[in-house]
């Protein structure tokens, strides 16, 4: 379930994201039109909202159209509020409530109980009109429904839902408004449609050679392949499972395996290709790139196809058409269980004790009942909660935990992603098949040090663990690990020196400088391999240069968020001078795009901080390093989008050289989007471009401009916006 929210007509507008554009449209102009008159007449009525439903088959473009009314202007000023939520096979009232609140609110809310819930939508749409959308809704009980729009009553009247769904019977439960049922497009313009979408016009006359590039005969071969012929029972369109044909050998299993998500379910690209490599999927030879290479390829590749696609409320993560996720079941066999479907009276596939691949949707307790026949899958290699939130509210019978999951000894994927676990039975290090162990979210205080044993293990996930503490002494016995996930693991003070021996690692999120026995910074002189991002921590325990230069920072060219961070304690046990050497030994290479300074000591920052050699740096934070008195050049980095300084209590002036040398006519932070000053106690001028000049300071893309708690500001440059 996903869900994307627009403030009020006060605020800035927040549309949804779709991976289609208006050329989708095309043949659906009337469709469009009909549903906009609909939305925007305010009916006299018993009731202030009125449902209309959108009927038709799976893949007809309900959805996309109802996207492309979504995000019309025309809806701007006539509606409060607007929502979006994606429904599918589980109804839950509960679920559906909190993502809507979560969209009004623009955040998170805690809130365990429906009816308090509830209490919270009812006060925020009182008085107000407002669009919601539900869409793809399956549930035929009345019941469900009844329950679910009680908040709604409160809105204002001309308020709307539109609900869409494949099912007749759904939209008279829903709605006394007759459904308005989406056809399938004509020929003329499907034919329109794939043109426009491969020569960008409307009609193929410009390209006549495109009929001669395959013979009759090819075509007649397509036209009598088998694929066509439907099996009984069958709902799988022919021609998926005749793309699903023509994918090269390794794209086909590493689709089948996606059969393991459910419906609406979004997924990370790294997450499907670490499971994908745990599977052993990804082969890689001494000539071939590295498995997530591999992985990320044909991710990719799947993704060009249309066999995923991008989430329309998170362009980060990607979803499966219903249809391609029934092709995913069907072409797995008996491979792939979804543990929520075994309940379903239309479940289209038989139960093996074969089973490879298993998921299921968390419930807020877990009984040692619902698993109690997952022992009887010996072969049982992928154990997966779905969770489509990471709140973390889940609870876990530890019968589970004893009794269960240490038995199943060929396990390769095992999540216990957001449940509220204390402690890890040391039964865990008997999974010696284990290679991707996801604990995101957990209340682990330490992990047992029989994770040691866990030699093949390739991936260990640990993020936003709060609680945990300890890693296991041994983990330089983690030969194969590749991914070491402990961001936001803020009670972790040390790490233990054996992880310096793990080479392989291209993900370790935070490196803490050990003061005595630990990791220590030049440890990360053998760690080749490292991308994405790192929070190295505790600084201020390096007490010789030599040790930041041999980081070998400047040689990490996939390292591109780096976050360097000293104690907030400043005492006479800190050195000006040997923190500024060891934040310029601290050079990181020139693909850096992220860079984050926090608490250091040092009365300047050197020179390589807004060199114009780290042309890529988009974001630049500085918080609370209160010695230095100036900040560096950074007018002229070209790409730089987001610029925050806070807590820096020398600086009493900024000064021209942080703008850098500007031509006439030349712009100033020519990408800049967002810029902070906060907590500037001692700040009292902000200069011009030079001494008594009287131009004006343009920075062309500057969106957000704050400055908060700066008491002593009392002179400002003129500055000239576009916005």
């Amino acid at each position: 379930m996903n869900v994307k929210g627009r403030s009020d007509k006060t605020g800035e507008r927040l549309q949804l994201t779709s991976v289609v554009d208006e050329s989708e449209v095309h043949g659906r102009e009337k469709d469009k039109e009909d549903i906009l008159k609909m939305l925007l007449e305010v009916e006299s009525s018993d009731s202030p909202v009125s449902v209309i439903p959108i009927v038709g088959m799976g893949g007809v473009g309900k959805t996309t159209l109802t996207q492309l009314v979504y995000n019309d202007d025309r809806l701007k000023d006539v509606f409060d509020l607007m929502a979006w939520a994606c429904v599918s096979y589980e109804f839950d009232a509960f679920r559906i409530t909190k993502i809507i609140l979560e969209a009004v609110f623009s955040g998170s809310c805690d809130y365990t109980d429906l009816n308090m819930l509830q209490v919270k939508l009812k006060e925020s749409l009182s008085k107000k009109r407002f669009l919601v959308v539900l869409d793809d809704v399956w549930n035929e009980k009345y019941g469900d429904w009844d329950i679910l729009r009680r908040p709604f009553l409160a809105g204002k009247p001309g308020s709307k839902i539109i609900v869409t769904t494949r099912h007749e019977k759904v939209a008279k439960i829903m709605s006394r408004i007759l459904a308005y049922h989406l056809n399938l497009l004509s020929d003329n313009h499907a034919l329109s449609l794939l043109a426009q979408h491969s020569l960008g016009t409307k009609t193929f006359d410009v390209r006549p050679d495109l009929r001669e590039i395959d013979s009759p005969r090819e075509w007649e071969g397509v036209l009598n392949s088998e694929i066509w012929i439907a099996e009984e029972k069958s709902e799988i369109i022919p021609a998926l499972k005749l793309s699903y044909q023509y994918l090269p050998p390794e794209l086909k299993q590493c689709f089948a395996y996606c059969a393991i998500f459910s419906k609406d379910y979004e997924f990370d690209k790294s997450q499907v290709v670490y499971l994908w490599m745990a599977e052993g999927f990804l082969k890689q030879s001494q000539e071939e790139s590295l498995m997530e290479e591999l992985g990320n390829g044909y991710f990719d590749e799947l993704l060009t196809r249309s066999f995923f696609q991008k989430s329309s409320a998170n362009t980060s993560r990607f979803v499966m058409h219903d249809l391609i996720n029934d092709l995913a079941m069907c072409v797995s066999g008996y491979k792939c269980l979804r543990l929520d479907d075994m309940l379903k009276d239309n479940l289209r596939y038989k139960i093996s004790e074969k089973v490879r691949h298993l998921s299921f949707i968390p419930r807020y307790y877990e009984s040692y009942d619902r698993f109690s026949s997952v022992n009887s899958f010996q072969s049982l290699r992928t154990f997966l909660p779905l969770s489509y939130d990471n709140f973390g509210l889940y609870e876990l019978s530890q019968r589970v935990l004893l009794n269960v999951v240490p038995k199943l000894y060929c396990m390769r994927e095992l999540s216990l992603s957001g449940y509220q676990i204390y402690e890890l039975p040391s039964s865990i290090g008997d999974l010696r098949h284990l290679r991707y162990f996801n604990l995101f979210g957990t209340l682990l205080k330490w992990l047992p040090e029989s994770v040691s044993k866990l030699c093949n293990l390739q991936v260990l996930i640990l993020e936003d663990c709060y609680r945990l503490s300890k890693l296991p002494a041994r983990m330089d016995k983690l030969i194969n690990l590749r991914h070491l996930n402990i961001a936001d693991t803020i009670q972790l003070r040390e790490m233990p020196e054996g992880i310096a021996r793990l080479t392989s690692l291209q993900t370790l999120s935070k490196l803490i400088v050990s003061k005595s026995s630990g990791l220590k910074i030049n440890d990360l002189r053998d760690f080749s391999h490292l991308k994405g991002e790192i929070s190295i921590k505790e600084l201020q325990h390096v007490v010789n240069v030599q040790e930041a230069t041999d980081a070998r920072l400047t040689n990490k060219s996939s390292l591109n968020k780096i976050r360097l961070v000293w104690s907030s304690t400043f005492d006479d046990s800190r050195n000006e001078i040997l923190e500024l050497d060891v934040l310029d030994a601290l050079k990181p290479h020139e693909n850096l795009s992220s860079l984050e300074i926090m608490s250091y000591g040092g009365a300047k920052f050197p020179s390589w901080i807004g060199d114009s050699s780290f042309s890529m740096l988009t974001t630049i934070s500085f918080r609370f390093c209160k010695k230095c008195s100036t900040l560096p050049t950074l007018g002229k980095l070209p790409l730089l989008k987001d610029l925050s300084v806070q807590g820096m209590d020398h600086v009493k002036a900024i000064e021209t050289e942080f703008y850098g040398n500007v031509c006439d006519g030349e712009s100033l932070f020519p990408s800049l989007e967002n810029l902070t000053f906060e907590n500037m106690s001692q700040w009292e001028e902000w200069h011009g471009l030079a001494p008594g000049a009287h131009c004006a300071i343009e920075i062309p893309k500057l969106r957000r401009f704050h400055i908060r708690r700066c008491p002593k500001l009392v002179s400002l440059p003129t500055f000239r916006f576009h916005h």
